[in-house]
């Protein structure tokens, strides 16, 4: 007989928001992850208003900054701040430690039995049920299991859902840490005009298919690079040529409080549901193929993927998980293809880099749509299209050379 209805592996965003969603839907439910929380994770810590939206929580105590937009730096330098009118979501920032500690610690609170520092070092599924064993040697078992342990699943390559991530499927990055002082990080970050809110920073240029970025917390910088895994070449000697400008231009000799890198994948996973098994967050793939950002997929996919776990526990029929990849394709994969589109277009050149940020920067409603979209105020669908059509109308010479 299996001990839980499901076991998720990986309690990072997704795999802790599938625990806390299946144990509120009544499974029981058991969480492992090989690290002990709180931990250590590269990542420029945006959360669109959206991650508020999804979570049933205050994420007040974990906060370090709001976002109100974004800055645009054009290859040649010139800046764009794209803001939008509806001021009413804005995002925030956050120390992934932290908040992925935050988000475990309510999947627990919620019912999940949960196991740290618990590595699995095998998985075994039959017609009936998926069971794990652990670096201690303890086998557990599941009637279903979630993966959600990132682009380098164990459950994925052990499962068969794929044997790894091709070269133009991934992208590189790069994170430092660097403690500037709360006044420093509102100097360099504010928005002007507005001492509440902050900017995050997009620069554009230094590599072919990626960018440069500063993200404000409360004291300190996340600046860091990523770049497709197959258009880079030498990431860390580009970054230091940017930082050095960077800190030039800025005066300041930051305090390096880590130095890390790490990967991630920008293309979905071609299978996210296997047996009696499900992919999750960057386990299956679900990545903004443009900006690199993946928490509000992961929050969503590790929900979406509860519920159908339930669905499949109560028809005692695996058959049922199937819901969570059509879930998928309506709610999160529709907007990831037009990311993957944007970014086809935006990373071709830098001459189409160039073009669209001259666009940004001369017209004030597309800032806006640039605003609304990043900070997931509309949808990556509807923003695409009203600024095809805006740029169309407004100067269709440099929409078209952008396809030439």
């Amino acid at each position: 007989m299996a001990e839980y209805d499901v076991i998720v592996v990986g309690a990072g965003p997704a795999g802790s928001s599938a625990a806390k969603q299946a144990a509120n839907l009544g499974l029981s439910v058991l969480l492992v992850d090989k690290e002990t929380f709180p931990r250590s994770k590269p990542c420029a810590g945006g959360a669109r208003f959206l991650v508020s939206e999804l979570l049933d929580f205050d994420l007040s105590s974990v906060a370090q900054r709001k976002i109100s937009g974004v800055s645009i730096f054009a290859p040649s330098g010139f800046r764009v701040d794209c803001i939008p009118e509806n001021r009413s979501k804005p995002g925030i920032t956050v120390m992934r430690e932290d908040f992925d500690h935050l988000l475990l610690i309510k999947a627990a609170e919620s019912g999940a039995q949960v196991m740290e520092n618990c590595e699995v070092i095998d998985i075994q599924e039959s017609s009936t049920s998926v069971s794990v064993t652990t670096m201690d040697g303890e086998t557990h078992t599941g009637k279903f299991l979630i993966g959600a342990d990132g682009m380098n699943s164990r459950v994925a390559k052990q499962l068969r859902f794929y044997a790894g991530w091709r070269n133009d499927s991934a992208s590189v990055a790069l994170e430092i840490e660097a403690k500037v002082g709360e006044e420093k990080v509102r100097e360099i970050c504010g928005e002007p005009g507005n001492d509440d809110t902050s900017l995050i920073q997009l620069y554009f240029g230094e590599f072919p298919h990626g960018y440069t970025w500063c993200f404000p917390k409360r004291e300190i910088l996340s600046v860091g690079a990523c770049c497709r895994q197959d258009k880079v070449s030498n990431l860390r000697a580009g970054f230091e040529r940017w930082f050095s400008k960077f800190k030039d231009e800025h005066s300041i000799e930051p305090q390096i409080l880590s130095d890390s890198s790490a990967r991630f994948p920008v293309r979905p996973a071609g299978r996210m549901v296997k047996g009696r098994a499900l992919l999750v967050g960057d386990a299956a793939g679900l990545v903004d193929a443009f900006t690199g950002e993946g928490i509000p997929e992961a929050i969503q996919s590790g929900i979406l993927a509860a519920s159908a776990v339930r669905e499949a526990v109560v028809a005692s029929n695996p058959m049922a998980l199937s819901a969570y990849v059509e879930d998928c394709k309506r709610m999160i994969l529709s907007e990831l293809n037009v990311t993957q589109s944007m970014a086809k277009l935006f990373y071709k050149s830098i001459r189409n880099m160039e073009t669209l940020c001259s666009f940004f920067r001369d017209d004030y409603y597309s800032r806006q749509l640039i605003g609304s979209a990043i900070g997931g105020i509309i949808s990556q669908k509807e923003a695409k299209r009203k600024l095809t059509f805006r740029m169309l109308r407004k100067n269709p010479r440099a929409a078209l050379s952008l396809y030439l």
